[in-house]
Formats: C-alpha cells, sequence, structure tokens
C-alpha cells in the first residue's frame, strides 16, 4: 500500500512540474514569412524559482503530417512570472531540414516555405540530471508568398487588337524558395451586369490549363477566335508541389474590332517572339513579317520555313532562300512577302526556325491582305 502511495505520489510531482509552464505563440496571422518570427512566443513559468529550459520547434506540413523541419534553441534561463522572447533571445537555433522539396532556406532570418503548416514547440527543463519534457503547444499557420502572380498582358480593363492574345504574368516572390512552381489559367467571358469574380468562379472557363511550368501562355488555334465587343476575365493561381500558393487579381479586358488602318500599325509595328512549342506565338502580317529571335550560341545563320497550317493538312509555301544570316544576341528579323501571291489572305502560316543545335522556334501568324 506504501509502494502505491509512493507511485502515486510521484506521477502527482511529475504533472505539476509538467503543468508549471505555458506557452503562449505571438505568430503574426498576417505577414508570416520569416523564420525568425516563428520564435516569438509568451512563456508563463507557473513555479517558485527560475528554471533552465530548452524549445524544441517541430514544423509539419498539415496536408501531408509531414515534417519539414525542426528548430532547437540554447538554453535559456526562465524565471518565475511571464518572459516575452524572439529569436534573439533563443539564439544560437540549430536547424535541421528533415524534408526535401520545401526549399526551407537555411539561414535564421530566412524564408519560410509556403503552405499550410503545424508548428509544434516543446518546452524541455534542463538539469544536472538531464532533461524532462514539461508543456507542448502546436499552432496552424497559413504562410503566403509576399507578392501573388502579378498579371502583365494583356492589362486591365485594355482594348487589345488581336483575337489571340499572349497572356504572360509575372511569378509570386520571392520565386527562389519555390521548388516546383507551376500554374493554372483560367479565361471566362463576362456576362451583363456580371462582375469579374463573379465570372470567374461561375462560368464556364472559355480556356483553362493546368500544370503550366512557363510565365505565358497563347490563346491556341484550337479554339475559336474571341469576339469582338464582349467583355472577357482572366486570372492565374500558382501552387508549388500541387499545394496551391496565392491567386492573382483578376483582370478585364475587350476585343476590338479592327479597321484597316489599325490592322496595318498593329502587323508594321511590333516584332513577334518566336517561341520553342508547338503552340507557339501568335500574331499579324500584311506583306512583312516582324519577328524577334535570341541567338544565344552565336550561330551564324539559321534556317526558316514557313507552312499554311489553315486546314488539317498543311502545306509548304515557297521561299526565294530558307537562309537569314543573324547575329548573337537579339536580332529583330524581317521577312518581307509583299508582291508576292504566295499567301492568302486571313490563312494561318507557322514560320519555323531552325539554328545550328537543331532546335525548333515557332511563330504562328494570320495573314491579312492590305487594301490597296
Amino acid at each position: 500500500m506504501k509502494k502505491i502511495s509512493f507511485i502515486l505520489f510521484i506521477s502527482l510531482a511529475l504533472s505539476v512540474a509538467r503543468a508549471q509552464v505555458i506557452v503562449n505563440p505571438q505568430v503574426p496571422g498576417m505577414g508570416l514569412v520569416l523564420k525568425s518570427q516563428l520564435w516569438n512566443l509568451s512563456l508563463i513559468n507557473a513555479g517558485n524559482s527560475s528554471i533552465n529550459i530548452q524549445i524544441q520547434m517541430m514544423v509539419t506540413d498539415a496536408s501531408n503530417n509531414l515534417n519539414v523541419f525542426s528548430g532547437t534553441t540554447n538554453t535559456i534561463s526562465l524565471p518565475k512570472g511571464a518572459l516575452l522572447i524572439n529569436s534573439n533571445s533563443v539564439s544560437p537555433v540549430v536547424y535541421n531540414v528533415l524534408a526535401s522539396g520545401y526549399s526551407v532556406d537555411t539561414s535564421p532570418d530566412g524564408f519560410l516555405p509556403f503552405g499550410i503548416f503545424n508548428v509544434c514547440y516543446t518546452i524541455n527543463q534542463v538539469g544536472s540530471e538531464g532533461s524532462s519534457t514539461l508543456t507542448e503547444e502546436c499552432e496552424t499557420v497559413e504562410i503566403s508568398p509576399i507578392s501573388p502572380p502579378t498579371l502583365i498582358t494583356p492589362q486591365d480593363s485594355d482594348a487589345i487588337d488581336i483575337t489571340r492574345p499572349l497572356f504572360t504574368w509575372l511569378p509570386p516572390a520571392p520565386y527562389n524558395l519555390f521548388s516546383n512552381l507551376t500554374y493554372t489559367f483560367t479565361l471566362v467571358e463576362i456576362q451583363p451586369s456580371q462582375s469579374a469574380s463573379d465570372a470567374i468562379q461561375q462560368n464556364m472557363p472559355l480556356q483553362t490549363q493546368a500544370n503550366l511550368a512557363i510565365i505565358d501562355l497563347q490563346y491556341p488555334m484550337s479554339l475559336p477566335e474571341l469576339d469582338t465587343g464582349k467583355f472577357y476575365a482572366w486570372q492565374v493561381l500558382a501552387t508549388n508541389n500541387g499545394v496551391p500558393v496565392s491567386s492573382s487579381d483578376i483582370w478585364t479586358f475587350t476585343v476590338k474590332k479592327l479597321s484597316a488602318d489599325t490592322t496595318k500599325s498593329v502587323v508594321n509595328d511590333y516584332y513577334a517572339k518566336l517561341r520553342m512549342v508547338n503552340d507557339a506565338s501568335y500574331t499579324l502580317m500584311n506583306g512583312t513579317l516582324k519577328y524577334a529571335y535570341y541567338n544565344e550560341q552565336n550561330d551564324p545563320n539559321v534556317n526558316i520555313g514557313i507552312s499554311d497550317i489553315t486546314s488539317s493538312v498543311s502545306s509548304p509555301v515557297q521561299l526565294d532562300s530558307s537562309y537569314v544570316n543573324i547575329t548573337y544576341g537579339q536580332n529583330y528579323l524581317t521577312l518581307d512577302l509583299t508582291g508576292t501571291n504566295v499567301l492568302i489572305n486571313n490563312h494561318i502560316y507557322l514560320l519555323d526556325l531552325i539554328n545550328q543545335k537543331n532546335e525548333h522556334w515557332y511563330l504562328k501568324f494570320q495573314y491579312i491582305k492590305p487594301n490597296n
């Protein structure tokens, strides 16, 4: 009986010891981006004297319970009563990265990975006979990028000239902390009396594409041209390792009806950029095609070809010469087909540029016959 009483007494004493420290994380609700911010804590020592403690922090992905990284502080003295601490109070902190794919910055003031995480703090009392756990407290935090994806073109509320525009945007920041950044693009038509946000949430997308690893997207030739006079809304969602990070603002635009003078201005003043994908950039031309190509390997010349791809069976276009001399760096090139009868009004063509590494760079264009 005395033995049982002694065990109960020891258990009660241990329970009191574990309950004598209370930890309250002071993690900011918004703007949490740095590792040092995780060490803003309020500690309450309900005991009768000061104790030496060590704090262990474990950061776990809330979606899969995977331990991402941990941190262990130096031994600090916790006096009786309340104490506010921060990263300076507990330094130096030893961090251990426990999972790959999260881009954990190992520096003490480095950026945190983005997502939703469980942050657990374990308070251990340190003494001459070793350490014992006093208390543990966990909190769920959402870490968002400093800035979401930023839309570039078409600009918000713009009236554009091309019915198959190139959509471009900037990645969320800071970009270097993402290990596997991809995007989901959504384009919808805005119905009368509907807001842009309602249209994005409720309407069937005209175009949607996920898992984009690039920061631009050409409206494809496989879809009908965008209609003049209608309003459109578009948005980009960024994901990292399949986990949503943040969404861009929602921008709107409309397509204006082109007059002859407008068409001439569009095709004469714009150098279209070639791309190494089949769904190439798209532009208009009325006899003179202007295109930009960056020669990063200092090739003396490249080979070009043009095919009519309006129908399901493409047909090559006969050119006077298939070789184009170029220089190192950015080249602004012109292909003059005025005065020839090789192009058909409103047909779609594909320019194929082949460099000396046998890389293919593409540009799609629509021929608009000039008005005499």
